[in-house]
């Protein structure tokens, strides 16, 4: 059996030179960044393979990221682009191998690199830092609304762990430091927590369906803030390039909502009576603290019982409305994150690349 490590970034690859110790022969790496060669063979068999959904996503992400261009010159540019990294990666993909570890496997190349993957018949298995503190996720499934968590709440009524979950969050370091080190101001008595994400990740291009941006969720919690008694309090993605300044300045003029950077998310969260979020980790993060959590996107913690899940201004409306009544299953929700954080997720310990190791052999048995 061998498995391809398919390292995109350099930090890809650094994970997997340490990963590949574990058996040598067991595991190639791949950095296809800087080979050129092209696999002309490969040309055969490009009727069979389907670029629209990462050719979709590459013209979302650059025109959230650089330029608002049309869609249809970006849809020949990067259609035209797709055809060299098929080509490129036709030949790192060999039918030798048993399966394939990408990192999260969202984006334009990997998307790619999985349809060459299907194509040869070799196993895709995905991972990403975790969900929750000190833990990655390895799935065979996929991430994010992808993954193999059971989706059942029968599950998690019927699970059963007697380990304690962690308390503490790991602080996330931002991009601009000097966005976040502004001075704080008292927070409200009562407020909800809104976390800004990042509009160029593939939680919001893929799975977000009705909230495209976070312009978006800023507009729709303005509107709900006129019809609703709560304070909502706002803080910016640490890995987000944008800036918001209009943003901030109607924030500044309303009564009802306000921008927090100053703040640990943690304090944030703990401080608040309930949290509004698309699909973001801090929705999780939110559940150990056992706050009421609303998610407006695709996400596998979307689980009766455990959060509340709304497809529209009037759904949100109508949850908030009756937000004090709404019982937290303290039971529950601790199985659900029992299960992610021991039997789920893997730790990030002595014997993280062992286990990686041990997941991906029982993975292609």
């Amino acid at each position: 059996m061998k498995v391809l490590l398919f390292a995109i970034r350099s930090s890809h690859k650094k994970f997997f030179i340490e990963l590949k110790k574990e058996d040598n022969d067991f595991f190639d790496i791949s950095f296809p960044k800087y080979k050129w060669s092209l696999s002309f063979k490969a040309l055969k068999l490009l009727h069979k393979v389907d670029f629209k959904p990462s050719v979709d996503f590459a013209i979302d992400e650059f025109r959230v990221k650089v330029l608002a261009i049309p869609k249809f010159v970006l849809r020949i540019y990067f259609n035209i682009l797709a055809i060299f990294y098929y080509l490129k990666y036709y030949s790192i993909l060999d039918k030798k191998y048993n399966a394939l570890l990408v990192w999260n496997g969202g984006k334009y190349r990997q998307r790619i690199a999985l349809e060459i993957a299907k194509l040869k018949n070799i196993k895709p298995i995905f991972f990403e830092n975790g969900l929750l503190p000190n833990r990655l996720v390895l799935d065979s499934k996929g991430i994010n609304a992808d993954n193999s968590v059971p989706r059942e709440r029968e599950f998690f009524e019927n699970y059963s762990n007697l380990l304690e979950l962690p308390k503490q969050l790991i602080p996330r370091r931002a991009k601009n430091q000097k966005k976040f080190s502004v001075e704080v101001k008292p927070l409200p008595q009562e407020f909800i927590f809104v976390p800004f994400q990042v509009d160029s990740d593939t939680q919001i291009i893929t799975n977000s369906k009705w909230i495209k941006n976070m312009r978006e969720l800023f507009t729709l919690i303005v509107k709900i803030s006129k019809n609703t008694n709560y304070y909502f309090v706002i803080k910016e993605h640490p890995s987000s390039s944008r800036d918001y300044p209009d943003l901030h300045q109607v924030a500044e003029e309303s009564e009802y909502i306000s921008f927090a950077n100053g703040y640990e998310t943690q304090e944030l969260i703990q401080k608040s009576c309930g949290v509004i979020t698309i699909n973001s980790t801090v929705g999780i993060e939110s559940l150990l603290f056992k706050k009421r959590v609303i998610v407006l996107g695709d996400a596998f913690y979307r689980i009766d019982g455990i959060t509340k899940s709304v497809n529209s201004e009037n759904e949100l409306l109508e949850i908030l409305n009756s937000f004090d009544s709404w019982v937290i299953n303290d039971n529950l929700i601790d199985n659900f994150l029992k299960y992610l954080y021991y039997d789920y997720l893997i730790p990030k310990d002595e014997n993280l690349y062992k286990n990686f190791y041990k997941f991906i052999k029982e993975s292609i048995k």
